[in-house]
């Protein structure tokens, strides 16, 4: 397969650009005709191993596979900065001891079912624990994919009373899950209720539907996202410039023209995205077309993830190298959310302090200085797969 450092990314035509339609198939469809079994990849040769190998069923279990059609024909051409963000590994039976089912806190910070308030003036609302793709790297991977988790609107109404009577929330972040791929009908209670809470000023869609799933971005999603009364940010999930696709590009400049405000984030990824050239690639291709990255991730512990990371200390470095190839605007904050619920940082010498350096027998170890109470927090990065006991 191709390597992710030299990720292709689709050039917009100007037909491309201005068309006000998307492909014929509804999105529902298109949806549908994911993959969602290890046989239909063993079927295409895009496993390691064979689909009944023990290693498969453990990573199915902890996470749903859907590989979206958006990107078929990408892996197709062997481009691995897709492979290995969709496709099971056998790595992640492997789960290392500072692994964690709940890495970055939700549960900590939930006042009441699918709410969680970690800072004081944002909450996270979980409207869907489904998605258009199921990233191999997901740090809600404990929740994520199983329908079992989702809430009905109705049992939401705990989370929406509570911002209700929390005046310092000024922000109502819908997220999951993917709440994008929800249906007209089933988002707009949410999108109703929130606009009763006279001080939220602002909402927040997290979503990676607009690259995995472009047909939904329909004319009326973004007719009914532009009459908000809260104005309405997308921030868009993409790691690879090959995310980028026509149709994707197509789904972008209809958000754009419905006014809506788009940022990035991205998740620094081991295989897929973690040299210059492929960071670059990606950020100015979102950048030219009106997208502002925002965040560049760390990995979270999500357990079963330890391939995907990259030492920080590397992680560092790599940021700074690109300082002076990219305009200020393209280039997004590299951010660590400190395992156990104590907050995301921006990765800074006032933050963040290495206190050991990898070896082949012990992964980095770092003390971080938590948003939320300003005392410093010991973190581990293991390097190795020792699993837990």
């Amino acid at each position: 397969m191709r390597s992710g450092s030299e990720p292709a990314v689709a050039q917009p035509t100007q037909k491309t650009a201005l068309e006000s339609s998307l492909p014929i198939l509804p999105w529902a469809q298109q949806l549908r005709r994911g993959l969602v079994t290890l046989e239909q990849l063993e079927e295409r040769g895009w496993l390691e191993a064979p689909a009944h190998t023990k290693e498969f069923a453990i990573a199915q279990s902890a996470l749903d596979i859907r590989v979206p059609v958006a990107f078929h024909e990408g892996i197709l051409r062997g481009d691995t900065s897709l492979a290995k963000q969709f496709i099971p590994s056998l790595q992640e039976a492997l789960i290392a001891r500072e692994e964690l089912n709940d890495p970055i806190g939700d549960e900590t910070y939930s006042p009441v079912a699918g709410l969680t308030h970690r800072y004081p003036d944002r909450v996270l609302v979980k409207i869907t624990y489904q998605c258009a793709v199921y990233c191999r790297f997901c740090f809600r991977r404990h929740k994520v994919s199983h329908a079992e988790e989702n809430l009905s609107y109705e049992a939401l109404e705990d989370a929406y009373k509570y911002i209700e009577n929390n005046s310092k929330i000024k922000e109502v972040i819908f997220t999951g899950g993917d709440p994008l791929v929800l249906t007209d009908a089933r988002l707009e209670p949410h999108l109703k209720r929130v606009e009763t809470i006279g001080h939220v000023e602002s909402v927040r869609f997290h979503t990676r539907v607009p690259v995995a799933l472009p047909e939904r971005i329909t004319l009326t999603l973004c007719e009914r996202l532009a009459t908000l009364r809260t104005l309405p940010w997308i921030v868009i999930h993409a790691n690879s410039a090959s995310e980028l696709t026509p149709a994707a590009l197509t789904a972008i400049a209809q958000l754009r023209r419905a006014g809506l405000p788009l940022a990035l984030q991205s998740v620094l990824l081991k295989g897929v995205n973690a040299s210059a050239d492929a960071l670059e690639a990606l950020w100015r291709a979102f950048y030219r077309i009106g997208v502002k990255p925002y965040y560049l991730h760390y990995p979270d512990l999500a357990k079963g993830t330890h391939h995907f990371r990259i030492p920080l200390s590397e992680a560092v470095k790599l940021m700074t190298s690109l300082h002076g190839r990219l305009p200020g605007l393209a280039l997004p904050q590299l951010t660590v959310d400190i395992p156990g619920g104590h907050g995301k940082i921006h990765v800074t010498s006032e933050s963040c302090q290495l206190i050991s350096s990898a070896s082949d027998e012990q992964g980095e170890r770092w003390r971080m200085r938590s948003p939320l109470s300003e005392k410093w927090v010991d973190v581990a990065y293991p390097t190795t797969t020792k699993q837990s006991s």
